[in-house]
């Protein structure tokens, strides 16, 4: 790309075409002579330097800031280089201020004061010298200030909680009236509360928003504008003074309109409310007597409107982000609500009774600040930190988010949301400057009681009457920018709580309506299944097993008698049904519960009576014997608690071992339990003679006619930038996979890449020739239940094939009865045989369905018969092998691919689905992909001072890599705070698979980054006779010991056996320093709680 092009799509936001050419020259001397005359260098050669990115020729640094999202760019800046970084961008330079102990100087008003750059300096073309906006010493701020303080007393604000609950009452009737199934965003809906509460409580204005089902032309106005004002600071200002500014005009008329007619409309009916308008019209500056002028009256309303809705409505979206996943704040803070109001409506005398609310308030704002920066500036030259010299006027941008996030005040959860850090007493005791959402010293928000206020009623009153769930339970957050930062693509649905009064009229007879409102969920919606008996399947699933399974009982339900719903267990909580059965899927991860499951059970664990008499119940656990403390802890828990609640169990709770060869036949064995049960007991006949109900497949077409149907998108598409394999020789195949992500999807070290795969062309080719079918044969299924297949329509067969089931997937054992009854009478006593070696002949040489129908090619079974036995397809996770400081825009995977003789005997290739659907893939490819965060505990250390100990064989290295690239991009910065990072990595030879040895290893090796000691399984002598890693970690004993009482973090990723070893090397080593070898095993068991991760994989 040229230079001219550079600087045509950085700072311009586009594309440089041949005409722009002569364009480019007259400004490129602007940009130069601008740049040289600004940059400011260090007089004083003993002063450090600011530590700086690379930069680029005219441009500066500006390349490495996000157009659209600004706020990423400068957290990954900080993470980088530290506490304090320089920019260089067209026409000036701004230093960022990213510690705490940098804030509490910077941030002394009486070294420095407000500057008013970037987005506030293009906000002033509209609100001129407003409070927001106005320069360090112009006299309307001052002004105004003292004029306005007043309006936002205690007693004045207090003075406005009616208005504030009208508002709020208007919110609650509209997502009533729109029921349970509608998808809420909340963003959007927040946005319309604080900005009719502001126009009603500060100027008597009603929007009346709603009341219409379009955003009021004020905030679409203001949107635009915001965007128009960041783009604009990339600008230079011979450039805004050579391009169009109709639209950017257009919208600041259409603010200036609203607030005009506000300002008339008092003046002409000659009331007073006492409100903030009514002091800007006839208040007097008690130091000068002056008034406010008609243009800055006009100036502080347009801020007010502006800073008083766009904060608060931000706040508010991302506490109920923060809450619902966060199950256990969430369910205090309805205990908290229901416990102080008792089912009335919330009257000023409550307001003072929320701690928990309040500190989850406090904690929302110290993550996502609505002040993301804020802009200071020293008037004279300064030295910062005793070591660098800043010029005087030099922009110093305060990040509020980093600051909050300091672990040196918050400590290493510091990115966590935690309420518990901000209650008895902890938030008073919090470093001056430590928490500073609402700006700083005199130039901070004035409002904020006001929004405070504001918040507390709506959190209190939508607690108190909804339950919340995510839209998609898989949903990560995903940020949107202006001036400030809010939640993006993020829905919720609002489900009204049984037993609270209406807090208007008319919503009691939707409530009446809907005693227990129908959740949001997969239905199953069939006219010819009404009047069968109803059967809730309720899953809690992170990697997709216990959904399967849950939606295998789902579809099976219409042969039964019953007529099933699914859904995920949040969906469901506080809902049981005590008239229908209740079927429950889930697992635990790490003694946790799914993502999607957490509410549920911490919602159990508040019930303390028989609330669940009535209910009906069977719980099946999936797990893994891998975590022996944690197996089965969640499945046992909710079993247990429901039976001691009241609920009913209808048989015994079944278990899936997902580390053993019996996972998928546990859970056959379970289901035929199950059923039995269910249709004794609910007395309902079996409709259909197979085993498993048979989807209704039409042929509608023979092949000849090609149409592109998209798949239905639970992702979004990425790029392949390149794919290399990194072994030699015989060496098993391992891919470096390198992405570009779809827009606005971000991802931190450790994180994981959840791909949508399709089945390799092979295995979907052999269907196609076992049922004698053209590859472009067209179908339409019509389901009798739940399903995930595309329905109803005409699709090709290949796309099925290709995206929807899984081919692979060992033959279950129900599938095994499907066929059996099908079969004629030699093949039918043979598969009787097979089901009776089951584990022997078909999982463990992974025999699949349609092995099983070249095994016996007389078998006839339908092809609607043959999808409906297979699995839907899941997404595969891999853990990134890069970090976002190396590109925030790409990922990096390191896979191992799966392409073996299949155990059968029959020939054939088993090949990995996931694995080599990612090894086929080209450059320029596209892929269906999702971020999923890591646990917690599986993240770097806050604190980049601390040392780290990584153990991992094979592509287990993945995410070891991501954390080196880390620290090793960090030491580049030019941080000197950086921890020792120890490598124990095995393989199999040095020479075929030792991975990225010779690139990326050795470079970081040379530069100090890491210490890698490696442990060669077949060149053992050269890895100091070690053959695994365990083993070498017993050999460099001395060295992980001292990192050990150095109180450095253990990471482990691999295989079963990979952590069974090196877990026994971890309490041997421990023994050493331990009474006995119990002890070394409880000290390594509070070494898990605290500092030692794993990620274990099959």
């Amino acid at each position: 790309m040229s230079l001219a092009s550079l600087v045509s799509r950085y700072i311009f936001g586009i594309r440089m075409c041949a005409s722009g050419l002569m364009f480019f020259k007259l400004t490129a001397w602007y940009f130069f002579i601008a740049i040289l005359s600004d940059v400011q260098s260090d007089p004083n050669t003993q002063y450090e330097p600011i530590p700086q990115p690379p930069t680029i020729p005219l441009l500066g640094n500006v390349t490495q800031i996000d157009k659209t999202l600004p706020y990423e760019s400068f957290r990954l800046l900080w993470k980088q280089y530290g506490e304090i970084i320089l920019l260089q961008l067209p026409g000036r330079q701004i230093i960022l201020v990213n510690s705490h102990r940098l804030a509490l100087e910077v941030l002394d008003e009486t070294r420095f004061h407000k500057a008013v750059g970037g987005g506030l300096k293009e906000l002033r073309g509209l609100v001129g010298d407003g409070l927001f906006t106005a320069y360090h010493g112009e006299p309307n701020w001052a002004i105004a200030h003292r004029i306005l303080t007043p309006a936002f007393s205690p007693a004045n604000i207090k003075g406005m909680f009616g208005d504030m609950v009208d508002i709020a009452s208007q919110l609650v009737l509209k997502w009533e009236r729109y029921g349970p199934e509608y998808r809420i965003n909340p963003s959007e809906d927040y946005t319309r509360l604080a900005f009719d509460t502001v126009s009603l409580c500060t100027m008597g204005y009603r929007v009346n928003s709603y009341y219409n089902d379009e955003i009021h032309p004020f905030i679409t106005a203001m949107g635009n504008y915001l965007l128009e004002a960041q783009r604009r600071t990339r600008i230079p200002e011979l450039v805004k003074s050579m391009t169009s500014t109709a639209q950017w005009d257009a919208d600041a008329a259409t603010m200036n309109e609203v607030v005009t007619k506000v300002i008339a409309d008092r003046i002409k009916s000659g009331k007073q409310r006492g409100d903030l308008l009514d002091l800007m019209l006839n208040g007097k500056d008690s130091k000068t007597g002056e008034s406010l002028s008609e243009e800055n009256i006009r100036f502080q309303l347009l801020t007010f409107l502006i800073a008083g809705h766009e904060t608060t409505s931000g706040m508010l979206t991302f506490i109920t982000y923060e809450l619902l996943k966060n199950p256990s704040a969430y369910a205090k803070v309805r205990e908290e609500v229901d416990t102080i109001l008792q089912g009335k409506p919330i009257q000023p005398e409550h307001l003072s009774k929320f701690p928990y609310v309040v500190a989850v308030m406090r904690e929302a704002l110290r993550l996502y600040p609505p002040a993301a920066i804020i802009g200071v500036t020293p008037p004279e030259d300064a030295v910062v930190l005793g070591k660098h010299f800043v010029p005087k006027n030099t922009i110093m941008a305060v990040q509020t988010a980093q600051i909050h996030r300091d672990p040196q005040v918050y400590g290493e959860d510091a990115e966590q949301f935690r309420p518990e850090r901000m209650l008895d007493g902890k938030f008073e005791t919090l470093p001056p400057k430590a928490w500073i959402p609402f700006g700083n010293g005199a130039r901070a928000c004035i409002g904020r009681a006001f929004a405070w206020q504001e918040a507390i009623i709506a959190l209190v009153t939508l607690f108190q009457r909804f339950d919340f769930v995510l839209a998609d339970s898989e949903y990560n957050l995903k940020l949107k920018q202006t001036l400030t930062i809010k939640p993006d693509e993020f829905y919720i649905h609002a489900i009204p709580r049984a037993g609270v009064p209406p807090l208007v009229l008319g919503a009691q007879q939707y409530m009446n309506k809907h005693p227990t409102a129908h959740v949001p969920g997969s239905d199953l919606v069939s006219e010819h299944l009404e009047g069968r008996v109803g059967l809730n399947v309720l899953y809690g699933s992170n990697t997709g097993s216990s959904e399967a399974f849950a939606q295998r009982i789902a579809s099976a339900a219409a042969s039964k008698g019953f007529n099933a719903r699914i859904s995920t267990l949040d969906v469901a909580s506080g809902r049981l049904s005590t008239t229908e059965p209740t079927v429950i899927v889930t697992a635990s991860f790490e003694g946790q519960p799914a993502d999607n499951a957490g509410r549920f059970v911490e919602d159990l664990g508040l019930l303390t009576g028989s609330e669940l008499d009535g209910v009906s119940y069977a719980v099946f656990g999936c797990g893994n014997r891998d975590w022996a403390l944690t197996y089965q802890r969640i499945p046992r828990l909710i079993d247990e608690t429901m039976e001691t609640r009241g609920a009913k169990r209808l048989l015994e709770r079944g278990e899936g071992d997902a580390s053993g060869a019996e996972f998928f036949d546990s859970f056959d064995l379970w289901e035929e339990k199950l059923w039995k049960t269910l249709m004794e007991v609910y007395d309902t006949q079996p409709s259909g003679a197979l085993s498993e109900d048979t989807l209704d497949v039409h042929i509608s077409g023979k092949g000849t006619e090609r149409a592109i149907s998209l798949r239905q998108p639970d992702a979004a598409l990425g790029k392949v930038v390149s794919n290399q394999v990194l072994t030699k020789d015989s060496a098993q195949q391992k891919q470096h996979i390198e992405f570009q992500l779809p827009e606005n999807m971000t991802y931190c070290a450790g994180d994981y890449l959840a791909i949508l795969p399709t089945n390799p062309p092979a295995s979907v080719k052999r269907v196609f020739q076992r049922f004698n079918l053209s590859e472009e044969t067209i179908i339409t299924i019509n389901a009798s239940g739940s399903t995930t297949l595309p329905t109803n329509r005409p699709v090709e067969l290949r796309q099925v094939l290709s995206g929807y089931v899984e081919l692979s997937q060992p033959a279950s054992k129900r599938n095994i009865e499907t066929l059996v009854d099908a079969a004629k009478a030699e093949a039918r006593e043979d598969l009787k045989k097979v089901a009776e070696r089951y584990k022997e002949v078909i999982v463990e040489p992974r025999i699949s369905v349609l092995d099983l129908l070249y095994k016996y090619p007389d078998l006839e079974i339908s092809l609607g018969t043959f999808i409906t036995m297979l699995p839907a397809m899941r997404v595969r996770q891999y853990s990134i092998s890069s970090s976002p400081l190396w590109n925030p825009n790409h990922v990096t995977l390191t896979v191992s691919v799966l392409n073996s003789p299949s155990l059968s005997g029959s020939g054939e290739r088993f090949l990995g689905v996931g694995s080599n659907f990612l090894a086929d893939l080209k450059p320029g490819d596209m892929a269906q992909m999702m971020i999923r965060p890591s646990a917690t505990a599986f993240s770097l250390p806050a604190d980049v001072s601390t040392p780290i100990v990584l153990f991992c064989a094979g592509t287990g290295l993945a995410p070891m890599r991501g954390f080196i690239q880390e620290r090793a991009l960090q030491i580049e910065g030019g941080r000197k705070d950086v921890g020792k990072i120890l490598l124990f990595f095995g393989c199999r030879d040095p020479e075929k698979d030792y991975l990225y040895s010779s690139t990326d290893l050795k470079k970081w090796v040379e530069m100090g980054v890491v210490d890698i000691r490696p442990a060669f399984s077949r060149a053992s002598e050269k890895s100091e006779g070690c053959r695994y890693v365990q083993d070498r970690v017993l050999h460099d004993a001395a060295d992980v010991r001292a990192l050990f009482h150095q109180k450095a973090k253990f990471f482990t990723c691999g295989g079963t056996a990979v952590a069974a070893g090196i877990r026994e090397a971890c309490i041997s080593l421990l023994e050493q320093d331990c009474e006995s070898r119990d002890h070394a095993i409880e000290v390594f068991k509070r070494l898990q709680k605290e500092r030692y991760a794993t990620d274990i994989f099959g």
